[in-house]
């Protein structure tokens, strides 16, 4: 876990810092395990399937301004790229290369369901995606390198001037701290900040998921540029997988909710929900129910797949099916370890209910396919 400054404990820094305000921690990570070298962010950044862009920097002695190029990236082009200036920032790296999950367990105080992915970036000296904020918690680890930060809580001027594809704010001053190998910088959604790579640099970001308003209520009111925000989060919630009773309550109090369990399918569906191209392939339930019976080995859960469970259902992949209460304990383990025992198989085959919910997880794209000889 972070190492937080001043014994703080996680639940001070709930209480006090999380959705309120920015937190430095010197050394809060103190050896980045695993980590990823710059030529394997760059060979990632060649493939179709990965989310992946380059922002340049251009200077001149009147503005600065920022650029990008979106990947997939030739070899060549890489390889060509100048000494300064420039930043290449791949997204979902760990569903790319599942072992870099396990940065997610730095972060056990806040709820696994909403944390969205790790973005690696790697900066030349230089680089930077230039001034702006964004809406959702982020926790910026340092790898290698260092990179100067920004920071601000005051409302600051867009800059439109400033770039062509990004939204970005006006240059300002702030709170400014240098990020060092080992260094973590947390910040609040809608604080402004500003980092620059002063030596070559590996940032890792564990971003949040922020659900916005209109994806779980249909109203007016709902199209309002509002997200899902939980600064009174309690320690309470970490369950791995778990979307505790206090974030529906979160949500059903919104204008405009009036189906509580309707909700909870919204919330559900919404924060398990992958993009297009990193959803995990899924059969009919005929065919898992046959290869169910072929495969008597473990189950390991798919590097793209993502779940959750509340007391009444559990979400895969943006798809839910009830959830018995005697098999909350074996979906939370599921959760947790992200594979399923041989022993464990066993336990959710002993009743039809659990044979069913088992056919439907391999159905629905949870597993990695066993291969069959």
């Amino acid at each position: 876990m972070l190492s937080f400054p001043s014994r703080l404990t996680p639940e001070q820094f709930l209480e006090n810092f999380w959705q309120k305000r920015p937190l430095f921690m010197p050394g809060g990570l103190a050896r980045i395990q695993p980590a990823i070298t710059r030529n394997e962010l760059a060979w990632l950044a060649t493939h179709d399937d990965v989310e992946s862009r380059i922002v340049f920097v251009d200077r001149d002695t009147k503005s600065t301004r920022y650029r990008i190029e979106t990947g997939p990236f030739d070899e060549n082009f890489l390889r060509a790229l100048p000494k300064r200036d420039w930043t290449l920032l791949v997204h979902d790296v760990e569903k790319h290369i599942p072992a870099m999950r396990s940065l997610f367990t730095q972060v056990p105080f806040v709820p696994d369901w909403r944390i969205d992915d790790l973005m690696v970036s790697f900066a030349a000296p230089g680089g930077g995606v230039g001034p702006h904020r964004d809406n959702y918690d982020v926790f910026l680890c340092q790898g290698i390198g260092k990179r100067d930060w920004c920071v601000s809580t005051e409302e600051i001027a867009s800059d439109p001037d400033a770039s062509d594809d990004l939204a970005l704010l006006a240059e300002f001053s702030g709170d400014r701290f240098t990020n060092a190998c080992g260094d973590v910088l947390y910040l609040p959604p809608g604080v402004a900040h500003w980092g620059v790579a002063t030596r070559a640099s590996i940032t890792y970001s564990i971003g949040m998921r922020a659900p916005q308003a209109s994806d779980f209520v249909k109203s007016d009111w709902a199209t309002r540029d509002y997200f899902y925000s939980d600064p009174d989060l309690s320690i309470d919630e970490s369950i791995t997988g778990y979307i505790h009773p206090a974030a529906l309550r979160r949500v059903a109090s919104l204008p405009g909710a009036s189906n509580k369990q309707e909700i909870a399918i919204r919330l559900g569906r919404f924060v398990t929900q992958t993009k297009g191209w990193l959803t995990p392939d899924a059969m009919e339930l005929a065919a898992a129910r046959a290869l169910l019976a072929e495969h008597n080995g473990r189950l390991r859960v798919h590097g793209m797949a993502r779940l959750a469970f509340d007391d009444a259902n559990i979400f895969v992949n943006g798809v839910d099916s009830r959830l018995d209460k005697d098999l909350s304990g074996l979906v939370a383990g599921l959760c947790s370890k992200r594979l399923l025992t041989v022993a464990e198989r066993r336990r959710f085959s002993a009743t039809l209910r659990g044979a069913d919910l088992l056919a439907w997880l391999t159905s629905v794209g949870t597993f990695e396919i066993p291969e069959i000889s």
